[in-house]
């Protein structure tokens, strides 16, 4: 008597590859030298894996692949494995810090986010900046966007935020030079000028000298000009007294001699002078 036996190979998962390292939210995919086997993963809360060995990351963490070809005719079913590392995507956060400063000043910048990132500015002759400690220089007038980046690995591209910091150095200018009859009834207003506007108010001193007298001859409004943050320009009034006396024209001759606040400075040496002139006639 005679039986027939059929001897069946046993079956091979083959040997896997594939990129090992991928970052939360994007994929990589294994593959095997052998066809129609199926996929499964260890841990799908760490990472999930298709039928066709598309792998994606889900939290961070470490999956277990596992590639498996059924056997038959009594071979037992075949696997082969492959880890994958899932990293977090790093986080560059919201950067804060004050965004005004002045030529010479400083401000630090930091970051909501992952620690360890480096600091850079994309304008070093505006604003220099420490790049691990996120100290901003103020080096010419202008605006400078400093970046914050985090480094990403395990598959991560990097991750960064920027913040733009402007850094101020206004001139002032002071103009208003005219003539006034001293009966006109009107006034000249002297007019100080910044040539940017700027962070903070800016107040200008002044000085008052020449011929005419303040008190008999004319009044000043103030011997300050007050210039508000955002705006450019302020003044003060000079008026012209009338009186009985037969003279010659005179002068008010109005000098800066200080600038503070809102990183300002003079421009060389500012002076506006006013010349009053006499309307009574010499006596007969």
């Amino acid at each position: 008597a005679t039986r027939t036996v059929t001897v069946t190979a046993a079956p091979v998962a083959g040997t896997l590859s594939g990129t090992q390292n991928v970052c939360v939210g994007l994929t990589t995919t294994f593959s095997s030298t052998q066809t129609g086997g199926t996929w499964s993963s260890s841990n799908t809360s760490i990472a999930t894996i298709n039928a066709s060995g598309v792998i994606t990351g889900v939290a961070a963490g470490t999956a277990t692949m596992t590639y498996t070809v059924t056997g038959t005719g009594g071979c037992p079913n075949a696997t082969a494995t492959r880890d994958v590392t899932v990293t977090a995507a790093p986080v560059a956060g919201t950067l804060s810090g004050t965004q005004g400063i002045c030529v010479g000043d400083n401000t630090t910048f930091v970051s909501s986010g992952n620690a360890g990132g480096t600091w850079s500015s994309n304008a070093t002759g505006i604003a220099t900046v420490n790049p691990s400690t996120g100290i901003v220089n103020g080096v010419s007038a202008g605006t400078a966007t400093i970046t914050y980046t985090v480094a990403g690995t395990g598959g991560c591209a990097n991750a960064s935020s920027t913040r733009v910091v402007t850094v101020y150095s206004p001139t002032v200018t002071l103009t208003g030079t005219t003539s006034i009859i001293e009966n006109s009834g009107g006034n000249v207003i002297l007019t100080a000028t910044l040539s940017t506007a700027t962070i903070s108010n800016t107040t200008i001193t002044l000085v008052y000298s020449g011929t005419a007298t303040s008190g008999s001859d004319y009044t000043a409004s103030s011997t300050t000009i007050s210039i508000p943050a955002g705006s450019t320009t302020g003044t003060v009034t000079i008026t012209p007294l009338d009186d009985v006396i037969a003279e010659s024209s005179e002068t008010v001759i109005a000098d800066i001699i200080n600038v503070s606040g809102g990183c300002a400075s003079e421009l060389g040496a500012q002076t506006a002078i006013v010349t009053i002139t006499d309307n009574d006639g010499a006596p007969t």
